[in-house]
């Protein structure tokens, strides 16, 4: 197979990560993962035949999707654990993904789907679906469905949040919380605490990334859940790096000079093999799974809050 045949695709595939990550840097809500899969899935759509470009973002994701998710795991970093605090977030956090999975079943949705919108969700929106992707083998539609779906619903309770803390009169507390347990993306968190206070910006942020540790978990969940139909637990090379990293930055401080340099890189190798994803899905096949899929996830969501907000209440 001659290497002229891949150059194409593979530099589309460059140019779409370089141009979502440089507009990511221009507000915190601009996620690149995300920004990544809506303009491939544009670009493709405009074109009108992919095939000349098709061998080049095979080779996108290939290798980008596994390098990605392997440096993923130097962002999973526990400091100053609360152990009453981590207790109530994985309990969200689980409440999250087990009601999207409970709900998404009554409506019918592909498991896999419903995986993905349910790690989204629970954990950190786009990053987990692209890392618990691959793992259950799901098809690149379901990875651009769960995207943006998680990504509309996040979008939507980052603009909200801030009127429903004054309107519930959340302490900076209670809504740091509400914000770090319940919004799928960091980007989005920053922005809703921003728009309560300057000073809610650590506490959110703290609560968000001791939330998006729990990929370590899920990454585990994944893998047995991939190995049930084959009866066989496989495990990838880069999910090892990944467990690797995320054990090492908690437990010795050799990675942290690099630490930066490894999240900027996972950063953007996802968001190339968000980019080949989104460039080889086509409208139609979106189209077909309508609304539901941000139906279900909606739900969900407003039921956790909801219980949260008696829990508040009664105690």
């Amino acid at each position: 197979m001659k290497i002229e045949d891949h150059i194409a695709g593979f530099c589309v595939v460059l140019v779409i990560a370089a141009l979502a990550y440089f507009l990511s840097t221009f507000h915190a809500s601009f996620d690149a993962l995300v920004i990544s899969i809506i303009v491939g899935m544009l670009a493709g759509n405009m074109i009108g035949s992919r095939d000349y470009f098709e061998r080049g973002t095979e080779t996108a994701l290939t290798i980008f999707l596994p390098l990605g998710i392997a440096l993923y795991g130097s962002q999973l970093v526990l400091d100053e654990l609360r152990w009453g605090q981590l207790l109530a977030i994985f309990l969200v956090s689980s409440a999250l993904f087990g009601l999207t999975l409970l709900i998404a079943g009554i409506f019918g949705i592909e498991k896999k789907v419903a995986v993905l919108l349910a790690s989204g969700l629970s954990v950190c929106g786009a990053s987990a679906i692209a890392v618990i992707s691959p793992l259950i083998g799901a098809k690149r539609e379901d990875t651009s469905v769960a995207v943006i779906s998680v990504m509309m619903l996040g979008l939507t309770g980052m603009i909200f949040y801030p009127i429903l803390s004054d309107a519930l009169s959340l302490t900076h507390g209670e809504f740091n919380f509400l914000a770090g347990a319940t919004l799928p993306m960091l980007g989005q968190v920053k922005v809703a605490a921003l728009n309560v206070c300057p000073e809610c910006l650590a506490g959110a942020e703290k609560i968000k990334l001791i939330r998006m540790s729990f990929l370590f978990f899920l990454v585990t969940a994944s893998l047995f859940y991939s190995g049930k139909e084959g009866r066989r637990v496989n495990i990838p090379w880069f999910v090892i790096v990944f467990i690797l990293l995320a054990v090492g930055v908690n437990l010795s401080g050799a990675f942290a000079h690099v630490k930066e340099y490894f999240r900027e890189t996972s950063n953007f190798c996802l968001s190339a093999a968000l980019a080949a994803i989104g460039f080889s899905v086509d409208f139609d096949s979106i189209i077909e799974q309508g609304i539901l899929p941000l139906g279900v996830i909606s739900f969900s969501w407003g039921v956790v809050v909801l219980l949260m907000y008696l829990i508040r209440n009664l105690f």
